[in-house]
C-alpha cells in the first residue's frame, strides 16, 4: 500500500511540475517581437546590403574629415579626471 501511494504521489507531482512547463504567458510567446518590429521599421530598403550603392560616398573635404579625427582621438582618448570619491551611506546615517 505504501509503495502504490508514494508511486501515484511521484506520478502526480511529476504530472503538476510537467504542466507548468507547457503554459506559455501571452508576454513569453510575444518576447522579442518589438525589437524584431523596431529593427523591421528602421531598415528602410531590406536588400540595401545585398545591393550596395557604388556612389554612396564619393568624396569628401579632406581637412574638415581630418579635424574631425583629431578632435575625436583627443576627446575620446583622455577621459574626464575623476573629482570625487564615492560615498556610501549605511545604516541611515546622514
Amino acid at each position: 500500500m505504501k509503495f502504490k501511494f508514494r508511486t501515484t504521489m511521484i506520478l502526480l507531482s511529476t504530472v503538476v511540475l510537467l504542466s507548468g512547463c507547457f503554459y506559455q504567458s501571452r508576454t513569453q510567446a510575444e518576447f522579442g517581437d518589438s525589437v524584431r518590429t523596431t529593427t523591421e521599421k528602421q531598415i528602410y530598403d531590406m536588400n540595401a546590403a545585398l545591393n550596395p550603392d557604388p556612389n554612396a560616398v564619393l568624396g569628401g573635404d579632406a581637412e574638415r574629415l581630418n579635424n574631425i579625427l583629431d578632435t575625436h582621438r583627443e576627446d575620446v582618448s583622455r577621459p574626464a579626471e575623476d573629482t570625487g570619491g564615492v560615498t556610501i551611506n549605511v545604516g541611515g546615517s546622514r
